[in-house]
């Protein structure tokens, strides 16, 4: 893919950053995407639970939607990688610990750099998020109704993925991050 490629859509609740070619564009603050979406300071914020992967039959209902997805408009199928998980895990436990919904931890870290904090060496990464939706069929059909969310979850370029859900104060928080390895 010739150049750099970034995109950001939102949609009641959920926000989506793509980034492609390699670099990310450290001037876009995705911050102020999920402004309104903070709890009221009144609400209390439970520390998310840690939900492994293997003991989520939700996330693993998620994969198998994405991919049942990406099949039904001839895409290949997207491959669970550990380290996309764990970037996608801790951000998805860092959101519901702090109760917003943002592309940008409360460190001040970027999908970029939770994704390269694994060691991951990636081409192309992409990443949604959302907040709020019960289910793993609730939150996909959120993603797949948005444009942009669709066109990250249908992205041929896209080869693997990592997936996160955590809970606090009874509301959901999920990441996908998408991409593709060097």
């Amino acid at each position: 893919m010739a150049g750099n490629l970034f995109k950001s859509f939102g949609l009641g609740g959920v926000s989506l950053a793509l980034f492609a070619g390699g670099l990310w564009n450290a001037g876009v603050d995705l911050g102020a995407i999920a402004a309104s979406q903070r709890l009221s300071p009144a609400l209390e914020v439970v520390p998310a639970q840690h939900l492994s992967q293997a003991e989520d039959p939700a996330v693993a209902e998620l994969l198998t939607r994405v991919n049942q997805e990406r099949q039904q408009a001839g895409v290949n199928p997207l491959r669970l990688n550990p380290q996309l998980t764990t970037a996608a895990q801790g951000h998805a436990q860092d959101m519901a610990s702090t109760g917003r919904l943002s592309h940008t931890g409360s460190d001040g870290s970027t999908m970029r750099s939770r994704i390269d904090a694994t060691g991951y060496r990636w081409r192309a990464i992409g990443e949604n998020v959302a907040m709020g939706q019960p289910t793993a069929a609730a939150v996909m059909e959120s993603w797949l109704n948005s444009p942009g969310h669709r066109q990250n979850l249908l992205n041929p370029t896209f080869t693997e993925l990592g997936l996160g859900r955590a809970e606090a104060g009874g509301r959901l928080y999920w990441v996908q991050v998408f991409a593709k390895p060097m």
